[in-house]
């Protein structure tokens, strides 16, 4: 092998353990460049577009440039966009400032924009500012003194998890605090027959018996509507189970596909199968369990099932919601007098977060309403200043 191929080969595999091997691309003219700088690589030419990934500086091959300083290069995530004039990147929240590496605080604050580095040392980068250069740190954490301070009023008899969707940022107070579940888990009930759903396990056209086992008082709307031996779809189960909070609903889903899959389900997907109840209502729940379902929610409603939007508009019509904001609001209640009155949401602000308020107490006065509320709008706003809405 020739002194040249040698050192092709030697340049392809180390792009390949990089994670931007280049894929040929027939005649096509390609040029090598060395990036200095730590970057990212983008689906579009653009730095709010989505991040497909980010590298150490080293030599990248060009396959054709674009417009603005942006050129494609192939990754093994497929053909990409990398920005070479500048060290720049958008950051897409409110991040403080520091005057210098390790600060313990910040003395300003820049918002969501595409910002050009200066220098960088680990996760802190310089920029400017009109205060001048100052220093940024990806893993910033909003001040959190006024929530603290609001929560404290209700001491450890509330729960509160909140995560901002975007940047995975979370705050909890008394989280792991133990509560009985309610009908929270319907919620996680219906995430599992969706995924089953989605991978062709199951189809929620089919019909399951209302049988005398099913009989439960209590929330929703089987009960009055229909008689014993009526068949009803898993379909409509799912949206009586999620909506309207329907007991029975809950039972016939439960019983068609067995409690014993389900816990191994709650397993799988990071939960506790431990404080699953024999009906479903039943179990216990923190505030961090809630937390964990609720992003696991988010992120099978955002993928691409079919089943996803379905799962969401149900959400959404919940007909006993808690918390409230001035967004779409996608939530599952609970409650059981004296024990539980538990709301756990997902909050389609223009930075979408998940908001869950657990609390034992008897509910569905104005003071429980006006506590919750107080507790939502505190959280929206905070959201909404350091996250961009």
């Amino acid at each position: 092998m020739s002194c040249r191929k040698f050192l092709i080969a030697c340049t392809a595999l180390l792009m390949l353990l990089t994670g931007l091997a280049v894929q040929p691309v027939a005649a096509a003219p390609q040029r090598r460049h060395y990036i200095p700088w730590r970057f990212t690589v983008h689906v579009q030419p653009c730095f709010e577009s989505q991040v497909i990934g980010s590298f150490d500086p080293q030599y990248v091959i060009v396959l054709c440039g674009g417009q603005y300083g942006w050129v494609s290069v192939s990754t093994r995530h497929g053909a990409s966009w990398v920005y070479l004039c500048a060290n720049k990147r958008f950051i897409n929240r409110t991040m403080g400032l520091f005057y210098y590496i390790g600060a313990s605080a910040h003395v300003g604050l820049v918002s969501p924009q595409v910002i050009t580095i200066l220098d960088q040392y680990g996760d802190w980068s310089l920029i400017n500012t009109w205060m001048g250069q100052k220093w940024i740190y990806d893993n910033f954490a909003p001040p959190t003194a006024e929530l603290d301070a609001l929560l404290r009023r209700f001491g450890n008899s509330i729960s509160v998890y909140f995560e901002n969707l975007e940047t995975g940022f979370i705050y909890r107070h008394n989280a792991d605090r133990q509560f009985f579940s309610a009908s929270v888990p319907k919620a996680f009930l219906a995430l599992y027959v969706y995924q089953m759903a989605a991978r062709g396990e199951t189809c929620l056209d089919t019909p399951i018996t209302f049988t005398n086992q099913d009989i439960w008082g209590g929330s929703g709307v089987i009960q009055h509507r229909y008689m014993v031996g009526t068949q009803l779809t898993q379909r409509y189960l799912l949206g009586l189970n999620l909506s309207h909070s329907d007991n029975i609903a809950t039972l016939m889903l439960r019983r068609y596909h067995g409690l014993n899959n389900y816990r191994q389900f709650i397993a799988n997907t990071g939960g506790n199968p431990a404080w699953v109840g024999d009906r479903i209502v039943n179990g216990r729940l923190t505030a961090n369990e809630a937390g964990h379902f609720a992003r696991e929610i988010f992120n099978f409603i955002e993928s691409d099932s079919r089943y996803g939007q379905e799962f969401k508009y149900h959400l959404l019509n919940n007909h006993f919601p808690f918390i409230v904001s001035d967004y779409p609001v996608a939530s599952k209640t609970g409650w059981t007098r004296y024990y539980a009155w538990h709301d756990m949401a997902i909050v389609y602000a223009t930075s979408p977060y998940v908001l869950v308020i657990l609390s034992a107490r008897a509910g569905w006065t104005p003071q429980d309403y006006h506590d919750f509320e107080e507790i939502s709008m505190a959280f929206q706003d905070f959201n909404a200043r350091w996250f961009g809405g």
